[in-house]
């Protein structure tokens, strides 16, 4: 038995790009669509990254101090040699800091594509703070929002098919979301349902 040819051909790697270079895209596009600027944003990544490193480990010299402006052009400038590509290669333990310190909707886009990468979803842990689960369900009714807003151009003619294809993509964005929403809230009823059974 003969293969066609087209079985038997090998398949052109398709390649990811960089981690870095999608982290670097979605903070470009933060920095030219907000008010925040390279110092603002360098400043809050230090702050993160400050936080969430242990000094004996830390590898990047960001700082925050008692001399506001040297800092600030201290962070800004490693800032900008991470995204100008002097240092070719983004540290992992400056990935989580440099994600949290990107704003919404810049963080959540981007962990969402970052997460697609691996062929999941990004999922918020659940937590018991009251608030936090108001802010959940707010979250869902916006995402379903967007998804409609979204899909409406798509269903104008009845129906899903190859001329919805520049739609495509923003509703598998927006459905994403609000999967993964509805997992978020999911994951705090059954964190508040172990609870209640633990405490009987």
């Amino acid at each position: 038995m003969h293969l066609p040819l087209e079985a038997r051909m090998k398949r052109e790697p398709r390649f990811l790009p960089p981690l870095q270079s999608v982290i670097y895209g979605y903070t470009r596009r933060m920095l030219d669509q907000t008010a925040m600027n390279a110092q603002s944003f360098a400043m809050v990544l230090a702050e993160k990254y400050l936080s969430l490193t242990a000094p004996d480990v830390r590898g990047v010299a960001l700082r925050i101090g008692d001399d506001v402006a040297e800092d600030m052009r201290n962070n800004a400038q490693v800032l900008r040699r991470y995204m100008d590509g002097t240092v070719k290669t983004l540290p992992a333990d400056l990935v989580d800091a440099w994600m949290l310190a990107l704003p919404e909707p810049y963080r959540g886009e981007c962990e969402r594509d970052l997460a697609r990468r691996r062929g999941v979803l990004p999922v918020r842990l659940p937590t018991a703070n009251p608030a936090a689960r108001v802010v959940g369900v707010a979250e869902l009714v916006s995402e379903f929002a967007q998804l409609l807003e979204v899909i409406a151009p798509a269903l104008a003619d009845g129906r899903i098919d190859t001329n919805d294809l520049p739609f495509a993509r923003r509703i598998l964005d927006e459905s994403d979301d609000v999967i993964a929403a509805v997992l978020g809230i999911r994951g705090q009823v059954q964190a508040m349902f172990q609870q209640e059974n633990t405490d009987a």
